[in-house]
């Protein structure tokens, strides 16, 4: 008889795998749908976390973005302004220095912004006002202008 179990062992394990099979799938059958859906919920779970993580995400770099943009046009339109007025700065200084070369080395740099008031059209009484000095001597002030130029 133990030559006749030789001939069927490889039928046994067959016949014993399809058992294992059979007994394994009835089992999982016998689990609840309620348990095979739970892997799946949790996945949908999931993956739904997921992309609102990454939603607000997207909102948080787009608000940051923002913010950037706004402090940098904020620092550009600060610069320009530094820039503009350094300009005018420069320009005041490069007349001033012209007038400087033109009256001599000796007039005193009051004296030169008078003039460069007078020149630019103002009286004597709005180069008074500008310079915080009475219009009788803005006056004199440019007398002696007239005196240095004949």
């Amino acid at each position: 008889m133990g030559d006749h179990l030789g001939d069927f062992a490889p039928f046994l394990l067959v016949l014993s795998a399809l058992v294992i099979a059979v007994w394994f799938g009835r089992r999982r059958a016998r689990q609840p749908k309620s348990a095979q859906r739970t892997d799946h919920q949790r996945s949908l779970d999931e993956r739904q976390r997921l992309t609102k993580a990454i939603g607000e995400l997207e909102v948080n770099l787009m608000e940051f973005g923002r913010d950037i943009e706004g402090r940098l046009d904020t620092r550009i339109h600060m610069l320009s302004e530094l820039i503009r007025s350094a300009d005018e700065k420069i320009e005041r200084l490069e007349t001033l220095a012209g007038e400087k070369r033109r009256h001599g080395s000796n007039v005193p740099p009051l004296h030169m912004e008078i003039y460069r008031l007078a020149d630019d059209g103002l009286d004597k009484v709005e180069i008074a006002r500008r310079t915080s000095m009475t219009p009788g001597e803005v006056e004199l002030i440019l007398g002696l202008r007239k005196s240095r130029e004949s």
